[in-house]
C-alpha cells in the first residue's frame, strides 16, 4: 500500500461522512501530492494541521510547522537561502550531531544526501507543508537581507516617478506606492517585525532623514534609517493598505488592514499623526500565529498560587474578575486566557473589544467603533439581551459602562474587564471614583489582577553571576552571609545583542474575600485594604518580579523598573518583609 493510500485511509476514518468525496479527490490528484492535501484543505471538515499530521504519519515521519516552533535563528542560517528554496527545507534544530530539518519532501534520500554535506551534520527529516517552508524562509532568512536590497530599489525608481520635485504629500508618489519595490520594502520590514517578535513598527521623521523602530520585548530599538522620500512613500502606501484619506496629513487617522505572507495571516492596527517634519506611522501587530500558543493561562508565568486562585474565581457562576495594568501590560493576553480556560460548548462567550486582536474559535466577538457610537456601553446593553453567560469587556471607560457591568455581575453573569491603575486594589476604588456604588462593587468582585511585563533572559546566552550586597540592598533583607546568586544574558545572535528574548509576566493577585468587602462598603483607603490583603497571604507586583529573579527568568534592573520599591525579601525563606529606607 502506497502512503497515499494509507492516508486516504485514514483521512475517511477521521471523516468518515465524506468517505466517498476524499476517495475521489485522491484518485483524481494522486500524483499530485501537495494539490491533493490542497483540495482535502478546501473540501473536508477535517482541520489543517490534524490533515498535515496524517499526512506525515503516511510517510513515517512527524510534523512540524515552522512558524508555530521555536526556532533559533542561527540554525536558520546555516542553510543558504537559496538552497533552502530550491529543496523547499529548513533546519529547525539541532541535538548533538544532528540537525532536524523540515522540508515538503522527507521522503527524498537525494535531498537529504545533499543537506547532509551543506550542514557538515546528520539530517533528520520531517514534513511541513510547502507554503509553510516558504513562509519560514521568507521571514528569517529573506527579510532583513532583502530589506537593503528593496530600499535600494525605491531610491533608484523615485527620480524617474517624480522628477526632480522634493516630495511633500501623498499626489507626488501616487504611482510609485503600487511599485513592487515600495511593496516589497514594507513586506520585508514587516517580515522582520515578525522575526523579532516586535509588537509595534514606527515610521518616523525628521528634518534629515526618517527612521523605522521597532518595539521588541517592551523596548524602542531602531532598525534603519531612509531618506525621507522614501520614509512619505512608506506611510502613503499604508494609508493606502487602510483605505485611508490620502489627501489628508494634517489630521491624524486611525485604521487596519490585514496581509497574508504564505501560511502567516495577521492584522494591523494603524495610527497616523502629522508631525513638525511630517506624518508618523505606527503600525500595532495584531493576532500573530506566532502568539496563539500564549493564549492559555498556565503559559503566561503566573505562581501557582496565583494560577489556582484565579482559575478559582473564573469558575464562579457570577462576578467580575478585573485585570490592571497600563498599556502594553499584557492584560489582553491574560483575558484570552480565561477565556480559553472557560470555553465550552454549554457556555455563551461574549467579548466587546476595541480592537478585536485574536481570532478566537468558538467565542463571539464584537469590536466597537465610536465614529458612529457604538461604544462600550451600547454593545453592552445589547450583549445583555442575547443571553450570554461570560462577557469579556475591553476596558471599563465611563461609568454607564462600568454599572452594567456590576449589574450584570449581580444577575448571574461572569464579566472580565480591565482597568488601567497602578496595583490591584486600586481597582475597587477606581470604580467607586467613577461612580458606581460601594454596595454594587463589594458584592460582584470577584478578584483584581495587577500585572506588568518584564523582559525574559535570553536561554542561549544566560550565564550566573554573584552581586555584591551593594546590588541586593535595595531588594533584599537578611543577605548578609547568604550567598545569592542572579542571572543576566550576554548577548549573542539568537537575542540580537540584547540579552533578553521574550517577556514574562509578573503578578499581584487579590481574591476578595468577606473582609475586604465590609472595608470596600465602608470606603476604606487602598490603604487599610492592602494591609487587610497582605493579612491573608497578598503578595506585591515586586515579591513576584524578585522571585522571577532569583530563579532566572528575568533581572533585577527589569523588575527595579518596573515595580515600585515598597517591598524587600529574603532569599532565604522567601517571606517578604517591608523595606526600610
Amino acid at each position: 500500500m502506497s502512503h497515499v493510500e494509507t492516508f486516504v485511509e485514514a483521512l475517511q476514518r477521521a471523516a468518515p461522512e465524506q468517505s466517498n468525496l476524499i476517495k475521489t479527490r485522491a484518485a483524481a490528484l494522486k500524483d499530485e501530492p501537495m494539490r491533493l492535501l490542497k483540495d482535502l484543505i478546501d473540501r473536508t471538515s477535517v482541520g489543517k494541521s490534524r490533515l498535515f499530521q496524517m499526512w506525515a504519519d503516511s510517510l513515517g515521519v512527524a510534523y512540524v510547522n515552522p512558524m508555530t516552533v521555536a526556532v533559533p535563528t542561527d540554525e536558520f542560517q546555516q542553510l543558504p537561502v537559496e538552497i533552502a528554496r530550491r529543496v523547499m527545507a529548513v533546519s529547525l534544530n539541532s541535538l548533538g550531531n544532528t540537525v532536524t530539518v523540515a522540508m515538503a519532501d522527507p521522503l527524498n534520500t537525494r535531498a537529504v544526501e545533499s543537506l547532509k554535506k551543506i550542514l557538515g551534520r546528520d539530517v533528520s527529516p520531517v514534513f511541513a507543508h510547502p507554503e509553510e517552508i516558504t513562509t519560514a524562509i521568507d521571514m528569517y532568512l529573506g527579510a532583513e537581507g532583502n530589506i537593503a536590497a528593496n530600499l535600494q530599489s525605491v531610491c533608484s525608481n523615485l527620480p524617474d516617478m517624480v522628477g526632480a520635485r522634493e516630495i511633500k504629500s501623498a499626489a507626488d508618489v501616487a504611482d510609485l506606492v503600487e511599485s513592487r519595490a515600495v511593496i516589497e520594502l514594507l513586506n520585508s520590514i514587516i517580515l522582520t517585525a515578525f522575526r523579532r517578535h516586535a509588537s509595534d513598527i514606527h515610521f518616523e521623521t525628521g528634518a534629515e532623514e526618517a527612521r523605522v523602530r521597532m518595539r521588541i520585548d517592551g523596548d524602542m530599538q531602531p532598525v534603519m534609517s531612509i531618506p525621507r522620500a522614501v520614509h512619505v512613500t512608506l506611510v502613503v502606501r499604508i494609508k493606502v493598505l487602510c483605505k485611508l484619506d490620502l489627501s489628508q496629513n494634517r489630521m491624524p487617522q486611525d485604521g487596519a488592514f490585514e496581509l497574508d505572507f504564505g501560511v502567516l495571516h495577521t492584522a494591523f492596527r494603524v495610527s497616523t499623526l502629522p508631525s513638525l517634519y511630517g506624518e508618523k506611522a505606527v503600525l500595532r501587530v495584531l493576532g500573530s500565529p506566532l502568539d496563539q500558543s500564549m493564549l492559555r493561562l498556565e503559559t503566561l508565568g503566573f505562581p501557582l498560587s496565583t494560577l489556582d486562585a484565579m482559575k478559582r474565581v473564573i469558575s464562579r457562576p457570577n462576578g467580575i474578575l478585573i485585570v490592571c495594568g497600563p498599556t502594553g501590560s499584557g492584560k489582553t493576553t491574560t483575558l484570552y486566557g480565561c477565556i480559553n480556560e472557560l470555553n465550552r460548548p454549554d457556555l455563551n462567550i461574549v467579548t466587546i473589544e476595541d480592537p478585536v486582536e485574536y481570532r478566537l474559535p468558538g467565542i463571539t466577538q464584537h469590536q466597537v467603533h465610536s465614529a458612529i457610537g457604538l461604544n462600550f456601553s451600547m454593545v453592552l446593553r445589547s450583549i445583555m439581551r442575547q443571553d450570554p453567560d461570560v462577557i469579556l469587556i475591553g476596558e471599563v471607560r465611563d461609568l454607564e459602562t462600568a454599572l452594567i457591568a456590576t449589574e450584570a455581575a449581580l444577575t448571574g453573569h461572569f464579566v472580565l474587564t480591565t482597568l488601567h491603575t497602578n496595583d490591584a486594589l486600586q481597582a475597587v476604588t477606581r470604580l467607586i471614583e467613577i461612580g458606581v456604588e460601594p454596595y454594587l462593587v463589594a458584592p460582584t468582585t470577584m478578584g483584581v489582577l495587577s500585572q506588568r511585563l518584564v523582559r525574559r533572559i535570553c536561554a542561549a546566552c544566560k550565564e550566573q553571576y554573584v552581586p555584591t550586597e551593594k546590588e541586593l540592598a535595595p531588594f533584599f533583607t537578611g543577605i548578609e552571609g547568604v550567598p545569592v546568586k542572579l542571572y543576566r544574558g550576554k548577548g549573542c545572535p539568537k537575542c540580537f545583542g540584547s540579552g533578553f528574548s521574550g517577556r514574562v509576566g509578573i503578578y499581584e493577585f487579590v481574591e476578595v474575600s468577606e473582609k475586604l468587602r465590609e472595608l470596600i462598603v465602608e470606603k476604606q483607603s487602598v490603604k487599610l485594604l492592602v494591609e487587610e490583603a497582605k493579612r491573608v497571604g497578598h503578595h506585591s507586583l515586586r515579591y513576584d518580579g524578585l522571585k522571577k529573579a532569583l530563579i532566572g527568568w528575568t533581572t533585577l534592573e527589569e523588575v527595579e523598573r518596573n515595580t515600585v520599591q515598597e517591598l524587600s525579601f529574603d532569599p532565604v525563606d522567601h517571606s517578604p518583609t517591608v523595606h526600610e529606607p
